[in-house]
């Protein structure tokens, strides 16, 4: 009977070290496992946060591009009716209200790039698109079909608008 004890007693040892390896390796997989999730949301987090920002600051920019877009609209339709009485300063600030709309179309196109959902960038562009065409319409003295830009913009900035709430709806679902 004493042999029994001496080897019971080495056999628990060796068993006792195992269960120690095991558990240790079972904690450090838990902790990887635990690690790479919270990486996994961090980044998530951090895509979210860039994309809100892109997608607000692009709203901005198109309403920006298309009040821009007015502007231009009303200084072509008054350089087109001058009657040679102020013709210099009606083109200069035809010149002037087409600069500001080239600046506000770099500043919009140069941020819908960064639009990650590609339903969303395609309304922008679409959008962008419509203001461009009836520019190029106003300048050439042809009517210029403003329901269809307020159309478009408006599609546009309602497609911006349903990315933001689903971001933050599935931001809220964590």
């Amino acid at each position: 009977m004493e042999g029994w004890k001496f080897w019971w007693g080495i056999a628990a040892f060796f068993l006792g070290g195992l269960a120690t390896q095991l558990n240790g390796w079972l904690a450090y997989r838990r902790q990887r496992k635990d690690k790479a999730a919270d990486a996994a949301d961090a980044a998530e987090q951090r895509r979210a946060e860039f994309e809100l920002e892109h997608l607000m600051a692009t709203n901005q920019k198109l309403h920006d591009y298309r009040e821009k877009f007015l502007d231009f609209t009303n200084a072509a339709a008054e350089a087109d009716s001058s009657d040679g009485r102020d013709s210099a300063a009606r083109r200069h600030a035809l010149e002037v209200a087409n600069e500001a709309l080239n600046a506000c179309e770099l500043g919009l196109n140069g941020n819908v790039g960064f639009i990650l959902d590609d339903t969303v960038r395609a309304s922008v562009r679409q959008a962008t698109k419509t203001i461009e065409d009836a520019a190029t319409r106003a300048i050439g003295g042809q009517a210029v079909d403003y329901l269809a830009v307020n159309r478009a913009v408006s599609d546009a900035s309602d497609a911006l608008s349903a990315r933001v709430r689903a971001l933050y709806a599935r931001q809220a679902e964590r």
